[in-house]
């Protein structure tokens, strides 16, 4: 075979390979558009609704609106009372991080550094609540907080948030722990530090990246939180911002679009503004929290 057809043949080959690899990227990147396509569609939508007038949105639903109507969200406000929501879910939300991490972080350190039967033991305990759904234990758990008197409480709300993310969490908390070096914990009990005074001063510190996701995520989940809402709460002014949203909804169904999109957008804002700030320490502390048992 001559020198010729050697390099014809080397560039038949490199494009077989260059089309092969370019039909898989092309179909890789039509997914992931499309899957970005399903959580972005969503949250673009209401501003289609927001700034028109009920006549507008009437005749002409997916028109762009011909000019920016701000009074619907002055009007969803006072309709839905988000302030009194807003305060609800913030209660709630703040409540759900202090009950959900500082036993987290404990029980990871404990079942991380001090291995024996006993902490193992203690660990897959814990570990028995992370594959219960919610789903599953809504009436046996409406049931105990009727009896218990939290019922229709914020507290009696953000507890079984609590109790729901406390296994996930301390298997976060625990990878974390165990990736730490041994030597760290031994110098400090050299230089005199008790087991608390470490756990403080040192290994917390260190696992700064957990903290951090796990104050956005459960701030998240417990935000954007309606199943358990809908299920423990029963008056208005106890209600959250999802519950106030969908009963909106549901009393003056889709006539009242603009005002409810304006809702719903309030609703959502901090979460996703929350996110469009710490989406990089998000996937900073899961990719360093990768579980390595």
């Amino acid at each position: 075979m001559s020198q010729t057809e050697n390099i014809a043949a080397v560039k038949r080959g490199r494009t077989a390979i260059r089309v092969r690899h370019g039909t898989s990227e092309i179909v890789t990147t039509f997914l992931l558009v499309l899957l970005a396509a399903v959580v972005i569609v969503p949250l673009v939508l209401p501003f289609l609704f927001v700034f028109k007038t009920q006549l507008e949105f009437s005749y002409h639903p997916w028109a762009l609106p011909k000019q920016l109507n701000w009074n619907n969200f002055i009007e969803a406000w006072k309709a839905v009372r988000i302030d009194q929501g807003l305060l609800n879910t913030l209660i709630v939300s703040v409540g759900a991080i202090v009950a959900t991490i500082p036993p987290s972080a404990l029980a990871g350190y404990i079942t991380a550094r001090y291995r024996s039967k006993f902490t193992e033991l203690a660990f897959y305990v814990i570990m028995i609540g992370y594959f219960v759904p919610a789903q599953m234990v809504l009436i046996p758990l409406y049931k105990m907080e009727v009896a218990i008197k939290f019922n229709d409480t914020l507290y009696g709300l953000f507890l079984p948030m609590a109790a729901f993310g406390i296994p996930f969490w301390t298997l976060i908390y625990r990878s974390f722990f165990k990736g730490l070096p041994n030597e760290l914990a031994e110098a400090a009990r050299i230089d005199g530090a008790g087991h608390s005074m470490t756990f403080f001063r040192i290994m917390l510190p260190l696992a700064n990246p957990a903290t951090v996701l796990a104050l956005l995520l459960v701030f998240i989940g417990a935000w954007s939180d309606y199943l358990l809402s809908l299920v423990l709460l029963s008056s208005q002014e106890n209600f959250t911002m999802q519950l106030r949203v969908a009963s909106f909804l549901s009393a003056y169904g889709a006539e009242r679009m603009p005002k409810y999109a304006s809702a719903a957008i309030i609703s959502a804002a901090p979460t996703v503004i929350l996110y469009i700030i710490g989406h990089r320490w998000i996937i900073q502390g899961t990719i360093a929290g990768a579980v390595k048992e």
